[in-house]
């Protein structure tokens, strides 16, 4: 008992540090402009008070869990999973945003190609103007691209857009942009017709993504299952089946099966994941 307060208190001394060297750490004048706009720093303010609390939370569950069981590797393996089943069970919402951003992207090409139809602007002026109203989705880069159009080449500004995007789709409407600017005819047509094949992968994306849905689906109550047998066996099962698990060797073994089962689910969560395509503007940072 005597040991496992003095871990519990080692334990929520580190937490504390850390914490603090975060809070710290944010408040540093060299990280104030990446936070500039209110609505950027809320959202990385709501980011870090979500991660500070499951990181407590997922510390007090798995220590409570050794107490109350004895067993510290069930202690840790409960407080790894409540830090990291957000990520692990996360694979869905990654390609929704992904696919929200593609969405996005296809309608701020439409609202470019509508103006330049309509003749209120070249093709520089309708990207800088497109900033006051861009999707959500891409606003932000979106933004900075009109910012950058002020005093940058606009082929620069475009492949620099392209890496702010990082995706295959996003060099294709860069570079589909940069030959608009180029030929300064037909820029409309152009951008439909890149808006249309966006339109076109994000129907066969949101096809696949739903078939990946169903199996991580089944995949999450496989887990579920033996989760709950797992926890049964060790709350309402015999001495016969726990009291092997009390000893150094059982606790190995214990930790050897979660491995395993941990490395499945990380696993299962890679192939929930589809794989960005190669991107063929990418250039080497600085």
């Amino acid at each position: 008992m005597t040991e496992f307060v003095l871990t519990l208190a080692g334990a929520g001394v580190g937490l504390g540090l850390t914490l603090a060297v975060l809070g710290i750490h944010g408040l540093e004048p060299n990280d104030v402009p990446a936070f500039r706009r209110g609505r950027r720093f809320l959202a990385w303010w709501s980011t870090r008070r979500r991660s500070s609390a499951r990181w407590a939370a997922a510390s007090g569950a798995g220590a409570l869990v050794w107490l109350v069981s004895g067993w510290p590797v069930a202690g840790l393996a409960i407080a790894t999973a409540g830090v990291f089943l957000p990520w692990l069970f996360g694979a869905g919402k990654v390609a929704t945003d992904r696919i929200e951003r593609l969405e996005a992207l296809e309608d701020w090409l439409r609202r470019l190609a509508d103006v330049l139809r309509a003749g209120n602007a070249g093709l520089v002026g309708a990207l800088q103007g497109s900033a006051h109203d861009a999707p959500l989705a891409i606003s932000p880069e979106v933004t900075t691209l009109g910012q950058r159009l002020r005093s940058w080449d606009v082929a620069d500004a475009l492949l620099q857009f392209a890496d702010d995007l990082d995706d295959q789709i996003g060099d294709a409407a860069a570079a589909g942009l940069c030959v608009a600017h180029r030929q300064g005819t037909g820029t409309a047509e152009l951008l439909t017709t890149l808006a249309r094949q966006i339109a076109a992968d994000v129907a066969a994306r949101r096809d696949a993504e739903a078939e990946r849905a169903r199996r991580r689906s089944a995949a999450r109550i496989l887990l579920g299952l033996w989760a709950v047998m797992f926890v049964g066996f060790a709350v309402f099962g015999s001495d016969s089946y726990t009291s092997v698990y009390c000893s150094v060797g059982g606790q190995l073994v214990l930790a050897g099966v979660l491995g395993v089962v941990g490395v499945a689910v990380v696993w299962l969560r890679r192939l929930g994941v589809e794989p960005p395509a190669a991107r063929f503007l990418c250039r080497e940072r600085p």
